[in-house]
């Protein structure tokens, strides 16, 4: 009996489905907390263009003029990120305060749909798994980004950087999914369909964060190289995209903006911002990975061993793979040292935080890839007796282990984007925020211009806000909220000072 009861395992087509059950679970509350986001910061400078433009009409022609403008000033006024910036441009709080939540909700999809179908076109194309484990393990990997982003504050509910690196580091995973399915092509409609997409890809990519940009250029690079070496005559079809990306480095880096924000910090030289990056990767590994990311990677054990056991994927130098994906993960760093003297602000490590999630995952497969074909998961089984199948008891013991770490974590909001998300929802913390928040626009739209002053926000949910705006009219973020409303300077009081109390 109770070798029958051990035996109880789930089916492929069981697991996939409360696997995506799992996954819609998790996303609810983050979508719902989207609703009462608000724009904040930079999001009132770089929306300022298109909150100008709508109000002549509204359309693509609306979104191209204010999107090329703001790009164009940033080019010669502070960086050369231009597709970071033609998106920063289109805040959706600039056709009213009620849509802002259009742009967190397109971040938390944009993240969501790229991993899962990066995760789903690699499985398929070099492991050759079938749909179901494919659906499980892209699921897995899916939850880990989302649930486990560095900060859900400045990656999710804050359109401005939001965009600059999870829009486009999820750009940068489509870009990768594209050029391996153009490599497999072999319809002429199709083909030419993928060539352009990735073409395109590129050239936003290009024009993203450094993060993003160098690590594209290094994946688009790599894969060329791989294609050479197994058909040369395929390759012909990358270059386009590799000579656009260039084109796109070169508007990005080059930008003179980039000289003026250069003035404001201290880089490093060449050699030192790499022996940097490589010592800050081995410090951050447990920030980016901890308790819950490394029992979600037991959890894909089973799925990833029958994957692997039925490809024909020669898993050679597993610690020659690993010693690149560190390198490559390390390069996430390098920019910022080399820019600024340091190793980033928490919301680069975002982009950073993502590849090396990512190749966690992707070693996972190389080393029990290698395991499994190297006989030596064999042995390791005939000795104990272990298999790695879909059974309900480790399942059920891996739920456990996820609740376990759950409760021993310090910081459960920050841990957890989805609990975060449901704990400023159901305190009613988000609600009251959003409601400050459209009782100060109503204050600064009633005043007429002049000097402003606004009450401070007494409730302050982490994911929503970082911090309020200052007592002080002449610092950055009050004055781009001033010109953003047409007054003249804008201040904040205590609650209690305002209403006289």
């Amino acid at each position: 009996m109770i070798r029958k009861i051990l035996k109880i395992r789930f089916s492929d087509k069981v697991l996939a489905t409360l696997s995506v059950a799992a996954l819609i679970l998790a996303l609810i509350p983050l979508y719902r907390l989207a609703f009462y986001a608000v724009p904040r910061y930079d999001d009132f400078g770089y929306g300022l263009n298109l909150w100008k433009e709508q109000r002549y009409g509204y359309g693509l022609l609306t979104i191209i003029k204010a999107g090329y403008e703001t790009a164009l000033s940033s080019h010669y006024s502070w960086q050369g990120t231009y597709s970071s910036i033609f998106m920063m441009a289109q805040m959706p709080a600039a056709l009213g305060y009620d849509r802002y939540f259009i742009g967190p909700m397109m971040l938390i999809t944009s993240l969501v749909v790229s991993v899962f179908f990066l995760s789903m076109v690699l499985t398929r194309v070099y492991l050759k798994a079938d749909r179901y484990k494919r659906i499980i393990f892209s699921v897995i990997v899916t939850l880990t980004l989302t649930e486990c982003i560095y900060t859900a504050q400045q990656g999710f509910y804050w359109y401005n950087s939001g965009v600059h690196y999870v829009f486009m580091h999820s750009v940068m995973f489509m870009m990768v999914a594209f050029l391996v399915l153009l490599y497999r092509e072999t319809h002429a409609v199709a083909r030419f369909i993928l060539f352009s997409i990735v073409t395109f890809l590129a050239f936003v990519c290009a024009g993203a964060n450094f993060v993003t940009c160098v690590q594209g250029i290094l994946l688009l690079s790599g894969y060329i190289v791989l294609v050479l070496i197994k058909d040369a005559r395929k390759a012909v079809w990358y270059l386009p995209a590799f000579f656009v990306y260039m084109f796109g480095l070169k508007l990005n880096l080059l930008a003179p903006g980039n000289a003026h924000r250069q003035a404001s910090y201290q880089g490093e030289g060449v050699i030192s911002s790499i022996i940097d990056s490589l010592k800050e990767g081995v410090v951050n590994v447990w920030k980016f990975s901890g308790l819950f990311v490394i029992v979600l990677m037991i959890i894909a054990i089973p799925v990833i061993r029958m994957m692997v056991k039925k490809s024909d994927y020669k898993f050679r130098m597993p610690a020659l793979f690993t010693l690149f994906s560190y390198c490559f993960y390390c390069t996430g760093y390098t920019s910022s040292y080399y820019s600024m003297g340091n190793a980033g602000l928490s919301r680069t490590w975002i982009a950073v935080c993502f590849t090396f999630q990512i190749l966690l995952f992707a070693n996972e497969i190389y080393w029990i890839g290698y395991l499994v074909h190297s006989r030596f998961a064999e042995k390791i089984r005939a000795l104990t007796g272990v298999r790695f199948r879909h059974y309900v008891l480790y399942y059920a013991a891996a739920l456990a282990m996820l609740l376990f770490s759950f409760h021993i974590t310090q910081d459960k909001i920050g841990a957890v984007s989805s609990f975060g998300a449901y704990y400023y929802i159901h305190t009613g913390e988000a609600y009251a925020f959003h409601d400050e928040f459209l009782e100060r626009v109503n204050i600064i739209e009633r005043s007429g211009g002049g000097e402003v002053v606004v009450p401070e926000y007494a409730y302050k949910p982490w994911f929503l806000i970082n911090r309020d705006i200052s007592d002080d009219p002449t610092q950055e973020e009050n004055r781009m909220m001033s010109e953003y409303f047409g007054i003249d300077a804008l201040r904040t009081v205590p609650r209690d000072e305002y209403y006289g109390k």
